[in-house]
């Protein structure tokens, strides 16, 4: 069995607006395994994107338990959430955010630079393999599809070895196809590299590749679901 890389009890995360006192996530109990994928959906205010920045230890809980790869992460300051993220962690985002005028590995090894750690050609090369980029190396962004930029952000998260990999809406701004292809891809790094993969969609059939689908409503888990099992019982009935 998988050991559990992220684990949550009682988690909540509460802020003030004047008066009132904004429940944003309200009581939040979670497991999550090594080499998982876990989709996150729920509407706009249920609380999705703040349980993504706790797990990811974007931001700290106000109330509750998270252990993230064996760390501790409630009470941390910004300087210590940094540490926890810090090869730990990977984030592949909607927007790609490559630099214009870095090629394609230039910007994947871009967070080594500001890690203040070497960069090894040799391992760049496996990166971009990895995510089906070969041929793209010394291509600049502008020279890309939609598809490509995303796999150039996927391997610029993957370059600092994640055991995490958060993707906010990483099919967001591509095609049905290209997007499939995304998700064909995290299910690949998933199965052969053990990575843990967060997933947060607006686009249910992508969210349902996932190994767990996690609904949120109203800052509570409101379901919690297998879509293999789904598969299976359907067939059954």
């Amino acid at each position: 069995m998988s050991n559990i890389i992220i684990e949550a009890h009682g988690l909540k995360r509460y802020y003030q607006r004047g008066s009132e006192t904004v429940k944003a996530l309200d009581g939040v109990d979670i497991s999550i395994r090594e080499g998982e994928i876990v989709s996150i959906l729920g509407p706009s205010g249920s609380g999705k994107t703040t349980l993504i920045n706790l797990l990811s230890c974007l931001d700290a809980p106000t109330e509750g338990t998270l252990i993230v790869a064996g760390k501790a992460v409630a009470g941390l300051s910004e300087d210590q959430l940094v540490e926890v993220r810090r090869g730990v962690l990977g984030f592949v985002f909607q927007q790609f955010s490559l630099l214009p005028t870095l090629n394609v590995a230039e910007n994947v090894e871009l967070p080594l630079l500001f890690l203040g750690l070497k960069t090894d050609p040799k391992k760049t090369k496996e990166i971009l393999a990895s995510v089906g980029l070969t041929d793209r190396a010394k291509h600049l962004p502008r020279e890309l599809s939609g598809g490509q930029m995303q796999r150039v952000a996927i391997a610029r998260a993957l370059i600092v070895g994640p055991k995490i990999l958060v993707a906010d809406e990483p099919t967001g701004n591509l095609d049905k196809a290209t997007g499939q292809s995304i998700i064909d891809l995290f299910k690949r790094l998933a199965k052969e590299e053990g990575l843990t993969i967060l997933l947060t969609t607006h686009n249910t059939v992508f969210g349902a590749e996932a190994d767990r689908v996690i609904t949120l409503e109203d800052g509570r888990i409101v379901s919690e679901v297998d879509p293999r099992h789904l598969v299976f019982d359907t067939v059954l009935g």
